[in-house]
Parts: C-alpha cells; structure tokens; sequence
C-alpha cells in the first residue's frame, strides 16, 4: 500500500498541506511507501517573474489557505513577494527528485524545509544556497546533492517525475492511496489530518 501526493513547491495550497504530509509521514513511515509527485506548475512556457498582479492574486488565495490550513506565512514571504523573482517549479522540484534518489528517507521533511523556505522564510528557491542550507538542516551530503542536482540525469528525471504526475492529477495538492494496483482519491485541495487518517485506516482495512 503506497500513497502517492502529487504537489508543486510553487503551491500555497500545497504548502498548507504540508504540515499534514509531515505528520502522515510520521504517523505511516513504518507501515506504507510514500511517493511525492512534483506537478510541474509553472514549467515551460508558465515560468515567468512575479508581478504585482500576481502578488494580489497571491495573497488573496494564500489568506484563504491560512484561514482554512491554521499554517502560518511568514514576514519573510510577503518581503519576498516585493521582489520580481522568477516562478520556475522545475529548480525546486529537481532538488526535491535529487533528494528522492540519495536520500529517499528524508524525501517528504526535505520537500516541506523547500516549501517552509518561500512561504515563511522568504527564501528564493532560483538559488541554490536555498537547498544547502536545508540539506545540512537534514544531515544530506551537500556535494552529492551538489552533483546529482545539477546533472543532466536529474533533469530529465524531473522531467519524468512531471509526466508521471499529470497521470494521477490535474489539480494541487492531490493525494492517492495505491492498494493492489487499486487507486483511490483521498485528498483534492485540502484535508485535515483526521480526514486523511480515516480515509487510510478504511483502505488498510479494507480487503478485495
């Protein structure tokens, strides 16, 4: 039984969910594989630099994610979002692949450290200093991370890891439970972590 949570680090939403993810993580590690799924949301021909219309339309969502999530963002984000950075999800999804492949138990505390970094430090996840600093956080060699992030293999991974993820889901933050080549939603958009517990209690206990 694995769960599969398609996501992008550009996400509020996403970020939201995140504290959830650490806790299902927690709660589940010795009991069921985990598989993050980065989306690819602004990739290609959406990367582009933040403007001040997308800031409003930023902090418009990002109060109905505090509001519904109780997560907190933080004085460091909103002075990031005065900065005309560039949104590429691909920088931060091919960190959190690399982590994947060298240091698979670290895969989900290392994606929730990238989304903590924007949304309340304020860090800019272009730079790779940004990822450094988390990897020494996690105790992940930050040479290796060094090599296999910045190798043409990681690229094409994540490029792979984006392809794979628009099979399961349009939309994020999305999550699914595979259970004997079954696959079942529990979690578009956002919820709690009673919900999703439930929802993985029943499809554990589930048979046939």
């Amino acid at each position: 039984m694995k769960i599969i949570y398609i996501m992008d680090p550009l996400c509020g939403w996403c970020y939201g969910n995140s504290d959830n993810m650490l806790k299902l993580y927690d709660h589940y590690k010795n009991d069921l594989d985990f598989e993050i799924l980065p989306g690819g949301m602004w990739t290609g021909s959406n990367v582009r630099k933040q403007s001040s219309q997308m800031v409003n339309f930023f902090i418009k969502h990002d109060e109905a994610v505090a509001e519904r999530t109780g997560i907190t963002f933080g004085e460091g984000y909103f002075e990031l979002l005065k900065h005309e950075i560039v949104l590429d999800s691909e920088i931060p999804s091919r960190a959190m692949v690399s982590v994947k492949t060298i240091a698979p138990e670290q895969d989900i505390p290392f994606m929730a450290a990238v989304q903590k970094a924007r949304y309340y430090w304020g860090k800019d996840l272009n730079l790779e200093a940004t990822y450094l600093e988390i990897c020494k956080n996690l105790g992940i060699d930050q040479q290796q991370f060094l090599e296999v992030f910045h190798s043409e293999e990681m690229k094409q991974t994540t490029l792979q890891n984006f392809h794979e993820a628009v099979q399961y889901a349009q939309s994020f933050p999305t999550m699914l439970v595979e259970k004997d080549g079954k696959y079942t939603v529990i979690e578009q958009g956002y919820a709690s972590f009673t919900e999703l517990k439930k929802h993985i209690e029943l499809l554990k206990n589930r048979v046939g």
